[in-house]
């Protein structure tokens, strides 16, 4: 690894990233990975730096992003998703709040190239910002897997003879699968920590 690699990475610890966690580097691709909670990290410490420039980060603006997936799908997807985030992290219990959290911004994230984090922080207080804060800092112990999918696939407003998702199991047609991939990657889905 090379010394620019090896100070970027002491800058990204510096300002908060946890290394394996929000970011790593594929040495096969020659490429940094950063998770959103990464970037939102970088843009806060340094407002004025264009990061994606940066980075040499050819993917288009994020409203560019969000743009084109809402014409695509036909709904306001992100809006959607966080409204929906937002009400489920009232019910769940912590244990299964960080699985959830974790897997649809992971997720996503890499489905589409959009951060939800900035916009989750947009909409919480001072406190519902720290919870979130805390939430993706934890272990994964158990991820909901039922509340994710059914998040996803209202809010890429999925038509109700497209899925059938309980505790148990998951149905989807293959409309139903077909929207529900092109927003979450479940390869993304955290690793679950020994309890």
């Amino acid at each position: 690894m090379d010394q620019s690699a090896i100070d970027f990475f002491r800058l990204l610890v510096q300002v908060g990233a946890v290394p394996g966690e929000d970011f790593s580097c594929d040495a096969t691709q020659q490429a940094y990975r950063l998770n959103e909670r990464c970037y939102h990290l970088l843009r806060t410490a340094y407002p004025d730096a264009d990061w994606h420039a940066i980075l040499n980060n050819a993917q288009p603006e994020p409203a560019q992003l969000i743009e084109q997936l809402h014409a695509e799908l036909g709904c306001p997807f992100v809006h959607n998703l966080v409204q929906r985030i937002l009400v489920r992290l009232k019910t769940l219990p912590e244990t299964e709040a960080v699985g959830y959290c974790q897997a649809l911004l992971n997720g996503v994230g890499e489905a589409t190239g959009i951060m939800l984090y900035p916009f989750l922080v947009d909409e919480l207080d001072m406190t519902g910002q720290v919870r979130l804060e805390w939430l993706l800092r934890q272990p994964v112990r158990t991820v909901p897997y039922h509340h994710c999918l059914l998040d996803l696939v209202q809010a890429v407003e999925c038509a109700d003879a497209d899925y059938e998702i309980t505790p148990e199991e998951a149905w989807l047609t293959e409309t139903g699968q077909q929207r529900l991939s092109r927003v979450w990657n479940a390869e993304f889905i955290p690793e679950q920590a020994e309890p």
